[in-house]
């Protein structure tokens, strides 16, 4: 039996809360800036291996030169939403990493290795500590530190890239911005000022200050810990056919620089099937060009489901070569 059909199975049998739309809000499902009520999934005593976490870092210098910025010598003198990234939906929710019903093949180290950029994470309260989760934790986790920890070293290794993350919360905000001080992520997180024109990739790059987060709970634990709304807007997020991905408005307002592009479909769960219906180049390319139109807006997160099926790191590149 596929993952797929067990993870179908689980949701008939035990009607589990990762097998239903998620609650809300969310960045998967909320409206802006409401209020999240934290109640633990599961009160159960932490795992043996649940010691405070340690992730070794070996910080690069400072390129004396910035040969290419994501990937791309282009990309160094553009703004920051003048650039599109990979998205991973709920990319913490892995059949790699024995999620029950995975939006995702791999780990977040494999993701970024392959060229995603931007990364969707549930963080939710458990055993005493922030876990990355989908709807419940007992439908499979990892300690958000662990998953900080992937995201950290791929930065040390990456000195030219640029990273984001976009949270959705259940837990404090101060809860997230401990588990990202204690990777030392906060030395690479990067502030923007209300008002101000984004920095380009390369200054960026140069600044050391590589890694966005995005929040939609408690943005004030941190200066750099920001509100995704008050930056990004983005289309419906719901579609359970390809005629569902429209570029109507939804969450963020009209006027925010950045765009989150939902390209992902949920018919009740994710699936590859689901994917291969619509991450393949002309669907994709389809999609981000009519809502650029529409919504005067670049896609700058283009955000799918099992992004190593179908096309879409190759329409990303094809989305930044204009």
């Amino acid at each position: 039996m596929s993952p797929y059909s067990l993870a179908r199975g689980l949701c008939a049998l035990f009607a589990l809360a990762a097998c239903s739309t998620p609650p809300s809000p969310s960045v998967d499902a909320a409206t802006p800036d409401a209020a999240v009520d934290v109640v633990d999934v599961v009160d159960a005593p932490p795992p043996e291996d649940a010691a405070p976490w340690r992730c070794p870092r070996a910080r690069p210098a400072v390129p004396a030169t910035v040969p290419r910025c994501n990937g791309s010598a282009a990309l160094c003198d553009r703004r920051f939403d003048q650039v599109a990234y990979a998205t991973t939906h709920n990319a913490m929710a892995s059949e790699e990493r024995a999620f029950a019903s995975p939006n995702q093949r791999f780990s977040i180290t494999r993701q970024l290795r392959d060229g995603v950029r931007g990364l969707m994470l549930d963080v939710h309260p458990w055993r005493d500590e922030a876990w990355l989760c989908h709807g419940t934790c007992l439908a499979g986790a990892q300690r958000h530190v662990e998953g900080l920890c992937e995201v950290a070293q791929f930065l040390d290794a990456n000195p030219t890239d640029v990273v984001t993350l976009i949270y959705e919360s259940y837990v404090p905000g101060a809860a997230v911005v401990a588990d990202l001080r204690a990777v030392g992520l906060d030395e690479d997180a990067f502030t923007q000022g209300a008002g101000d024109a984004w920095p380009t990739l390369g200054e960026l790059v140069r600044g050391r200050r590589r890694l966005v987060v995005l929040t939609d709970r408690d943005d004030d634990a941190a200066p750099w810990y920001m509100n995704v709304w008050r930056y990004a807007q983005e289309n419906p997020y719901a579609a359970a056919t390809p005629a569902g991905l429209t570029c109507a408005q939804n969450r963020g307002r009209s006027t925010n620089a950045l765009f989150i592009l939902n390209h992902f479909l949920t018919a009740p769960l994710a699936s590859p099937e689901l994917a291969a219906m619509v991450n393949g180049a002309a669907a994709l390319t389809d999609h981000a060009r009519r809502c650029e139109q529409e919504r005067m807006r670049m896609a700058n997160f283009v955000t799918v489901d099992f992004y190593d099926i179908g096309d879409a790191l190759a329409v990303v590149t094809a989305l930044n070569a204009r």
